[in-house]
This record gives C-alpha cells, sequence and structure tokens, in this order.
C-alpha cells in the first residue's frame, strides 16, 4: 500500500510489554534476601553480596527499561511505515513527555517507487499515531 503525499492514515503501534525486567527484579529480589540472611548469621560477606546483587540489579532493570523500550519503539514505528510502503524509515526527535503528551516524530523514508518522502508522525492517544506525509 502506498500513500499519496497528501493521505494522511492512523497507525496503531502496540506499547512496549516490560516482562524482560522481570529478570533482574527476581535477581533484586534474591538480593534482598541473602542480605537478611547475612544480617540474621551475623555475616558480613554474605550481608554485603546481598547489597551487591541489589543494587546491580536494581541499575540492570533500570537500564534494561530504559533501553528495551526505545529498541521497541523505534521496531514498531519502522514495521507500521513498512506496512504502509515504506522502506527504510529513519526517525528524529525525541520521545519526551509534555504537557500535550508526546510531541510529534519526524521521519525519512523512501517509497517502494524510489521516491524519498518525509513526514510527521503525531500521537493521537492510545497507542494511535497520525501519519502526515510531505509536511
Amino acid at each position: 500500500m502506498i500513500l499519496p503525499a497528501e493521505a494522511d492514515v492512523i497507525i496503531t503501534i502496540a506499547p512496549w510489554n516490560p516482562w524482560p525486567v522481570a529478570i533482574p527484579l527476581v535477581a533484586l529480589l534474591a538480593g534482598v534476601v541473602v542480605s537478611f540472611i547475612g544480617t540474621r548469621r551475623r555475616s558480613k560477606p554474605l550481608r554485603e553480596l546481598g547489597y551487591v546483587i541489589f543494587l546491580v540489579s536494581a541499575l540492570t532493570a533500570g537500564a534494561m527499561a530504559w533501553v528495551l523500550s526505545g529498541i521497541w519503539d523505534t521496531q514498531a514505528r519502522e514495521q507500521a511505515l513498512e506496512e504502509l510502503g515504506y522502506i527504510s524509515p529513519t526517525f528524529s526527535g525525541g520521545m519526551a513527555l509534555s504537557e500535550h503528551g508526546l510531541p510529534p516524530i519526524d521521519f525519512t523514508a523512501e517509497r517502494d517507487d524510489g521516491t524519498r518522502v518525509s513526514g510527521r508522525l503525531i500521537d493521537q492517544g492510545g497507542g494511535r499515531w497520525l501519519v502526515k506525509v510531505g509536511d
């Protein structure tokens, strides 16, 4: 499906599922348990091991949430635009929230016929985005 330059289409992009973050969260709980056991047994090495496991797991969970959500969003936008007939879309702009929701995301891509196009993805709420081509 190739969109003419003046067409506006609404696409739906599924939100990121944070299940991979469950792995470091389980390790975080294990760190708390190890630290608790070390405190009860008055074992300084075991208690400190629990602290280290807790800290590393918390940092890992935060990093995973930050990086994986960005990767997911980019891949989901690429896939949605490729389903509309655009090849190799690239995006500019950030995903920072403002008082009005997510800001528009500019993109450039190539149509199946080789024509370079640019446009914007405008958040409509609920995972729905308006694709405006030629702006």
